[in-house]
């Protein structure tokens, strides 16, 4: 696989990317696939992943790091939503030139979180892009926090919150968090982070209360209007998904207003399957390469 790195100013912070592309199967008019990974992922795990799979079959993709994460300049461990959204539409604004000047379309993807980031960058490059894929996203934080907790835990960690403000607001120290706390995981999917993401470099930063406030705030879903009316969308969701429930997937295609498509991988869950062998990756990744094909 052949790869070009670059670097993306956003808010004057350096981001590391790179594109890819497979020099005896790239062609012509395929559209360039940015893959944006989950809030705590890496360009060097997911997006590769897509990429070694997308490039054998004729596609050009980009990935990159978010601020403060792999090579990317920026705050190690603090994670805003929001800034991540801005990484996302600042990559988009550059990365775009490329496929103009290719006669290429532009697909944003986004992966875990990211599959809700792309829907909000959307808004700051709808010129830009002409297709949107969320995969395994959620689209409502506070709806999917009470599912994963249960209205105690639920009830249990906005008392954390509160008392952490409260010790901040008297001039504590701002203390550094493990970002599952705050977005808890299900079982198999903390066994995949810590068996398989944890070892990558990089990987596993703590973040601050701030993580807290911009996740809660956290709702795509309410931002979906008709300025998506014209691009289309694919949602493909792991059919046993339990950290991101199937509902999530099922919202999202009901109330998008423009050409969508809904793909749930049978018996798959969140991430564990995110091997490039993987029997499930494979026919997951097929579907998105198929879905490619048949929209651009």
């Amino acid at each position: 696989m052949n790869s070009e790195s670059i670097s993306i100013i956003s808010d004057g912070l350096r981001l590391d990317g790179s594109f890819y592309w497979e020099e005896s199967s790239l062609k012509k008019d395929t559209p360039l696939v940015i893959v944006c990974s989950g809030f705590t992922g890496l360009k060097r795990i997911h997006p590769e992943r897509f990429a070694r799979f997308l490039t054998k079959q004729g596609f050009m993709t980009f990935g990159f790091d978010y601020r403060g994460f792999g090579d990317s300049e920026g705050e190690r461990g603090k994670v805003l939503l929001e800034e991540q959204v801005r990484d996302i539409a600042n990559v988009v604004a550059l990365v775009s030139n490329r496929a103009k000047n290719e006669g290429r379309k532009l697909v944003l993807a986004g992966w875990g979180m990211g599959g809700g980031l792309v829907l909000d960058a959307y808004q700051h490059a709808e010129e830009l892009i002409d297709g949107l894929i969320s995969m395994n996203g959620f689209f409502d934080a506070v709806r999917v926090q009470k599912a994963l907790r249960g209205e105690l835990g639920w009830k249990q960690f906005r008392a954390f919150m509160n008392e952490e403000r409260r010790y901040l607001a008297q001039g504590g120290e701002p203390r550094k968090i493990d970002p599952f706390d705050i977005y808890p995981l299900d079982e198999i999917s903390r066994g995949y982070v810590d068996e398989v993401l944890r070892k990558t470099p990089g990987y596993g930063l703590t973040s601050v209360l701030d993580f807290a406030d911009s996740l809660i705030a956290f709702c795509p879903e309410a931002h979906i209007d008709e300025r998506y009316a014209n691009t289309p969308l694919l949602i493909a969701h792991g059919a046993e998904n339990d950290l991101h429930p199937v509902s999530e997937a099922r919202s999202l295609y009901a109330i998008y207003p423009g050409p969508k498509s809904l793909y749930l991988l049978p018996e798959g869950g969140h991430t564990e399957w995110m091997l490039d062998d993987d029997p499930k990756f494979q026919t997951f990744a097929g579907h998105v390469a198929d879905w490619l094909q048949r929209e651009f």
